[in-house]
C-alpha cells in the first residue's frame, strides 16, 4: 500500500530548493549534541527528551529560508541563554548580537553546505562557530558554514559543524511537512533457530512506530519465517525484532554490518528509498539462518574404474556459486568415502560432486530420483529444512555403492561410466555371465564371458540408467551405469 499526502501550499521542491521553508529543532532527544569523533558523535553531551520542555524557548525558535536567499531567525522574545553571554543560564531575552531577525544564506545542495551571513546569524547554538566556541558576545562571527543533509523526504535537516576539539550536531524538522510518498517495506525474520517460546508472537519495532511494542505484529509465513509489510516514508530508520511485545528482543553488541549504535542503543538500520523486501535474516543476526549439512560420496567404484582422487574431491552447488575448489571434501579414515559439512540456508539446493575442482564431475542423464534438471543442467537436489547428514551415495548414483561382500572379494569394476559404446568389465575372479537391466528390471542385454576382463558393446542401448549384473566364480555383483 502506498499513500501520497498533499498539503496546501507545499509545492514539490527542486533539488536546489530543498531548504526553503520554516524549520524548528526536532522535539526529541538528541536533537542537538556534541562529541569528539566526528559528525553524529554525541558522547560528550546530547539533550534528553525532558529538555524539549525545560528548554522550550530554544525548541520554539524557528528559522525561515526564503527563495531569494534571505533567512529570518524568529526567537519570539525569548531564547536559551548561557553564562558566556553575561547572564544566568536559562530562557531569557536574546543578547546582542545573537538576537535573530533578518540575515542571508547560501545553500549548496551538491556540496551539502549551508552558510549563514550576518553578525550573530546562526542556527543551533549561538556560541558555536567554525573552529571554536566563543566565550563573549563580542566574538560573534559574521558568517558560519554548516555541513547539512536533508532527509526524510525533505522534512529533516541535519547540520554538523566542527568547532575545533569536536563536532556539534543540530537536527531540524519542517514546521509544515512537504508531500512524502510511502514505500512498501517488507520486514522478514527467521525464527527457526530461536529456542524460546513464540506464543506471544513476533513483532517489528522501530523509529517509524515509536518502538510501540505490539502495534506491528508479524505473520508466520512458514518454515520458521515471519514477515510484515509496512508503508514507510523515505529516510533512515532503526528497528529490531521482538517477541510478545517487548518481553524478548534481539541483542547486538555493536559494529555488526546491519546495525547502527546511537545513544547507547544498537539497532538494525535501513534507509527507505523505494519498495523493498528486506533479507530474511536470522533472529539477532545480520545473516540468514544456516543449517549444518553433511555431504558424503563413496568414491570406491570411481577408483576401481581406473580413476584417481589424488587431486581431491570437491562439493559444488548453488550455495557456493559452483566455485570449483572452494569446498574441498576429506577422506579422514582412508575408506574412499569423502565428507564435508557445510552451513546452508533453508530451501531447495542443487549440487554435485567433482574431482580436482572441475576437471571431472558427476554426469546424470536426467530423471534420476535424486536429481533435478534446470536450464539444460542435471544436478543432485535437496531441500534444507534443518541440520542433517545426507546418506552416503556412490559417485554418479542416487544410492550407496552396491558392492557387497562378494563384490569386495572380487574387486569388480566397470568403466568408463558414463559410457557411449564399449564398456570394460574387470574382476579378480573369472567372469561367467553379464546381464544388463533397465530401471524397470527388464533384461535388455545378456553376455556369456570367460576370463577376468570382458568388453561389451552397449551402443544399441537408449540413453539412461542401467544395472549391470556380473556373475563370477566367487559370486555375483551388480552396479549402475549411465548410457550416454
Amino acid at each position: 500500500m502506498k499513500k501520497l499526502y498533499f498539503l496546501l501550499f507545499a509545492p514539490i521542491l527542486s533539488f536546489s530548493a530543498q531548504i526553503e521553508g520554516t524549520w524548528k529543532l526536532a522535539p526529541q532527544a538528541a536533537a542537538l549534541g556534541v562529541g569528539p569523533s566526528g559528525p553524529g558523535d554525541m558522547s560528550w553531551w546530547a539533550n534528553g527528551a525532558g529538555d524539549v520542555t525545560t528548554r522550550a524557548c530554544l525548541f520554539n525558535d524557528s528559522i525561515k529560508f526564503e527563495a531569494n536567499g534571505t533567512m529570518t531567525h524568529y526567537m519570539n522574545g525569548s531564547t536559551w541563554l548561557e553564562g558566556w553571554q553575561g547572564v544566568a543560564e536559562g530562557c531569557g531575552a536574546p543578547v546582542a548580537p545573537h538576537v535573530g531577525g533578518a540575515a542571508t544564506y547560501a545553500y549548496n545542495a551538491a556540496a551539502g553546505t549551508l552558510t549563514v551571513n550576518g553578525l550573530g546569524a546562526h542556527i543551533g547554538l549561538a556560541k558555536v562557530i567554525n573552529g571554536a566556541e566563543i566565550n563573549n558576545p563580542s566574538l560573534a562571527a559574521s558568517s558560519i558554514t554548516y555541513n547539512v543533509a536533508i532527509s526524510n523526504g525533505g522534512n529533516t535537516l541535519t547540520a554538523d559543524i566542527n568547532f575545533g576539539p569536536g563536532w556539534w550536531r543540530f537536527v531540524y524538522q519542517r514546521t509544515t511537512p512537504i508531500a512524502v510518498q510511502d514505500y512498501d517495506v517488507t520486514f522478514r525474520v527467521d525464527m527457526s533457530q530461536y529456542t524460546g517460546s513464540l506464543t506471544g508472537g513476533v513483532f517489528v519495532n522501530g523509529t517509524f512506530n515509536g518502538w510501540c511494542g505490539t502495534c506491528n505484529p508479524m505473520t508466520d509465513v512458514g518454515n520458521g519465517s515471519w514477515a510484515v509489510t509496512l508503508p514507510l516514508p523515505p529516510g533512515a530508520i532503526e528497528y529490531k525484532f521482538t517477541i510478545d511485545g517487548w518481553n524478548a528482543q534481539e541483542e547486538f553488541v555493536g559494529g555488526e554490518s546491519c546495525t547502527v549504535s546511537s545513544g547507547g542503543f544498537t539497532n538494525r538500520a535501513h534507509t527507505v528509498a523505494g519498495d523493498i523486501t528486506l533479507p530474511n535474516v536470522c533472529f539477532a543476526s545480520c545473516d540468514a539462518c544456516t543449517n549444518d549439512i553433511t555431504f558424503a560420496v563413496d568414491m570406491n567404484d570411481y577408483i576401481l574404474a581406473g580413476n584417481s582422487t589424488a587431486a581431491g574431491v570437491f562439493l559444488n552447488g548453488t550455495f557456493n556459486g559452483w566455485c570449483g575448489s572452494c569446498t574441498p571434501m576429506a577422506d579422514a579414515n582412508g575408506d574412499n568415502v569423502w565428507e564435508v559439512t557445510v552451513p546452508v540456508t533453508a530451501g531447495a539446493i542443487e549440487y554435485k560432486f567433482t574431482v580436482d575442482g572441475w576437471n571431472d564431475q558427476e554426469m546424470f542423464v536426467g530423471g534420476e530420483p535424486c536429481t533435478v534438471t534446470n536450464g539444460g543442467f542435471t544436478n543432485r537436489s535437496y531441500t534444507v529444512t534443518t541440520a542433517a547428514s545426507i546418506p552416503v551415495v556412490c559417485w554418479e548414483s542416487c544410492t550407496e555403492c552396491t558392492t557387497g561382500l562378494n563384490e569386495e572379494a572380487n574387486n569388480v569394476a566397470i568403466y568408463p561410466n558414463p559410457v557411449n559404446t564399449i564398456m570394460t568389465v574387470k574382476a579378480t575372479e573369472a567372469i561367467q555371465q553379464i546381464r544388463i537391466l533397465d530401471l524397470t528390471g527388464k533384461e535388455v542385454a545378456n553376455f556369456v564371458a570367460n576370463g577376468l576382463t570382458q568388453e561389451i558393446n552397449v551402443e544399441a542401448l537408449k540413453a539412461g540408467i542401467y544395472t549391470i549384473q556380473i556373475a563370477t566364480a566367487a559370486g555375483n555383483s551388480s552396479k549402475q551405469f549411465v548410457k550416454k
